[in-house]
Formats: C-alpha cells, structure tokens, sequence
C-alpha cells in the first residue's frame, strides 16, 4: 500500500522579470516550507506576457495548468493553489477557473479577500509608515474592470482613517493617480516623502513608475525633498502570516471534502 504523502502547495505569481523580485519569491518559498515541511511546494506563473519573456532567456516558468499537470503526472490526487494576489480581481478570477482532469484543486483566497483580511494587512504595514513624512501607499488597481478595485478602495478608507498622514493611490483604476496631489502638497510641508509598495514584488511598476527620474513617475509628482521607498509586501512577515492563514484555510477545506467522499 502506498504511503500518502501531504498535499501539494502550488504558490501561484503573477510573475516578474527582475532578478530583485525573484529574490523576494524564493523568501516567501522558504517561509511557507518552514510553515509546511511535509508539503511538495510548486510554482505557477499567471502572466503570459511575463512567461514568454522569460522563455526568450531560457529561464521556464510553468503556466498553473503546466504545473497542475506536472503534479497529476507526478501520482498527485489533489493540490492547493494559493495565489500571491494581492485583491480578489482578475487573475484570481482566472485561477479559481483553473481545473486539470483527475486532480481535485483547491484555491485559496487573495490577500484582501475579507474585512478581517484589510485590517490585518493594516497592521502588517504600519510600521512602515513613518510620522515625519507623507506616506504614499502604492497600489496596482484595474482599468479595464472597477469592479475589481472594490477592495482597494476599502483599504484607501480604513488605511487613511487610521493613518492621517498616508494616502492611497493606484497605478491603474481606482483610486488612481489623482491623490498623488495630496501627497505633494503633503509633501511640500512636511519634506519627506515615503513610498509603501502594496504588491509582492517590486517590480517595473515600483522601479519606473513610482520611483523613476520620468516627469510622470511618482516621485517627481509628489516631488519631496528625501523620496524614499520600503521594502514589498513579500518581504513583511505580517503579511505572508496573511497568506499562510488561507492556506491553512484551504488544506482543511481539502479534508472537510475528502470527509464527504
């Protein structure tokens, strides 16, 4: 009789091209395998754009389905995919769509994905927040469907209630880039200026839109005499505390349905 091993964790990215942000992905690997130790942890990628890149480079990235086929392949029955997103928006969409034939898959829940959730992520961040400066919280949004930004902009109202000096905004949709006024004037009277990246990896969209010398980046907007910018979600522990709870969620969702097989 073989032996039955512990349910895979296929921790799904969205992916990045810079050596940095990969960095940040292998931190978070060694973080859930302490958590897990018993558990074979996978990878899966969500942007396509990002996959063929880094094919061009000889570097493959599994797609989710290429890695839930390799775990099927590999005498799996079941597995858990827990996405590294930050809202429960497009790719999450697509994730929770994700099937292969003969494997039972169970996905976990994005970062923000209850009230609870936006709270604590409060919390992970607030020491980041500094009280000599304007404190700029950054994040990504969705132009092509509001909808998804719901729970962004819940966290805009909590996190500025709570915080009177941070303010929100977004690269894309809503809350967008029109805080970044605030923020200047902010800004010109306080003369510090903090950037909070509220995504897992700092990738192009910190390096070049926030943080580049363009006159449309973040920093020139806001236009403070010491810009700084702190570390990715990915590297706050309080954080991946988030993630490792809806993995936890998502192994006993898995025995509560093998129970009723």
């Amino acid at each position: 009789m073989r032996e039955e091993r512990a349910t895979p964790i296929v921790l799904a990215a969205f992916g990045a091209s810079s050596p940095q942000a990969r960095e940040v992905y292998g931190e978070i690997e060694a973080r859930v395998r302490k958590a897990y130790p018993a558990h074979e942890i996978a990878w899966a990628y969500l942007s396509q754009h990002i996959i063929d890149k880094q094919r061009r480079i000889g570097v493959m990235l599994p797609t989710l389905l290429e890695a839930l086929q390799a775990l099927h392949e590999a005498g799996y029955a079941e597995a858990l995919v827990q996405p590294l997103l930050v809202v429960p928006g497009e790719e999450f969409a697509a994730v929770k769509s994700a099937t292969c034939a003969g494997l039972r898959v169970i996905v976990g829940e994005a970062l923000l994905s209850t009230s609870q959730d936006i709270d604590a992520a409060i919390d992970a961040i607030s020491l980041h927040v500094a009280a000599d400066a304007v404190n700029v919280l950054v994040c990504h949004g969705n132009k092509r469907y509001p909808e998804f930004n719901a729970q962004l902009l819940r966290l805009k109202s909590a996190a500025e209630a709570r915080f009177k000096n941070l303010i929100v905004a977004s690269i894309e949709g809503e809350p967008g880039i029109s805080p970044l006024d605030k923020a200047r004037r902010r800004s010109q009277q306080m003369g510090n200026a903090v950037f909070i990246p509220f995504m897992v990896v700092a990738g192009e969209h910190i390096l070049n839109d926030v943080m580049g010398d363009r006159p449309d980046s973040w920093r020139t907007i806001v236009d403070a005499k010491n810009p700084s910018c702190v570390e990715p979600l990915g590297r706050n522990h309080a954080i991946l505390d988030i993630y490792l709870r809806h993995i936890e969620s998502g192994l006993q969702k898995l025995e509560k349905e093998r129970a009723n097989d």
